[in-house]
């Protein structure tokens, strides 16, 4: 499988054979994006300026693949109903090994609001641009499939588990700041109203996904990561019965 590595500390995996369609927060079947949009209000996320992101090859195999070690979805408008004093600056995934943030323009982070809906979200702004962090203090490499709205942030397709995504090294940061254009840029993210957003124009898009973004992390094909994920707590229950008696070893 040939994969993608961004320079500066990150990496991405890219499958360059058609895949299949399954995976991340649903994409259902395309309406007319534009008509639908009409009517939707709060925010969704733009295809923004362009933003200089050089990518090279680089292999790596997944443990599953087409299961995530863990998957998230943060939810995002213009305003939320929060639970008071119920918030925190980044999420952790993956037992802990990954930790995800969402940071603005500046710089400055965009607090993850657990909401009256039960899940998380963030608060945002029409214009103002926003990027995905995540940084590895594990010890094993992950696979970071995304979506925005919906949509596939590297393909711009449906979001699937099947499409490949980016990879985080032990120790590095990975950020993820636009829709990917080609191997050397990326359109930036930024809130928009809904009719504005890249899901309302582009024919592979449904505004019924608007305003979810979504993270998958896959381990790597015989990492510790990979090892514990089939860890299993009763061993002896695959066993046979031991009332009875066993088949031989080995037979003379």
């Amino acid at each position: 499988m040939k994969i993608l590595q961004r320079i500066l500390m990150l990496a991405l995996v890219f499958w360059l054979a058609a895949c299949g369609q399954a995976g991340l927060p649903s994409a259902a079947s395309p309406l007319a994006p534009t008509d639908a949009a009409a009517d939707r209000p709060g925010l969704g996320t733009a295809w923004g300026e362009t933003v200089s992101s050089v990518t090279h090859t680089v292999k790596f195999e997944r443990a599953d693949s087409t299961t995530p070690d863990d998957v998230t979805s943060i939810y995002y408008n213009d305003t939320i109903k929060s639970n008071a004093g119920d918030s925190r600056a980044s999420l952790s995934m993956a037992s802990g090994a990954i930790n995800l943030r969402f940071r603005d323009g500046n710089n400055n982070t965009l607090n993850l609001l657990h909401g009256g809906n039960g899940r998380w979200n963030i608060v945002g702004k029409a214009g103002d641009h926003y990027e995905m962090v995540l940084y590895n203090k594990g010890r094993a490499p992950y696979e970071v499939v995304s979506s925005v709205d919906g949509l596939d942030v590297i393909s711009g397709r449906p979001g699937s588990y099947r499409t490949g995504g980016y990879i985080l090294y032990p120790g590095k940061t990975l950020v993820i700041d636009g829709f990917r254009k080609n191997e050397r840029e990326v359109a930036a993210f930024r809130f928009s109203s809904v009719p504005h957003s890249y899901v309302a124009n582009t024919s592979n898009g449904d505004v019924a996904n608007v305003g979810v973004i979504g993270v998958a992390l896959f381990a790597e094909k015989d990492s510790e990561a990979a090892i514990r994920m089939k860890a299993n707590p009763f061993p002896q229950n695959t066993q046979n019965d031991s009332r009875f008696a066993p088949p031989p070893d080995s037979i003379p």
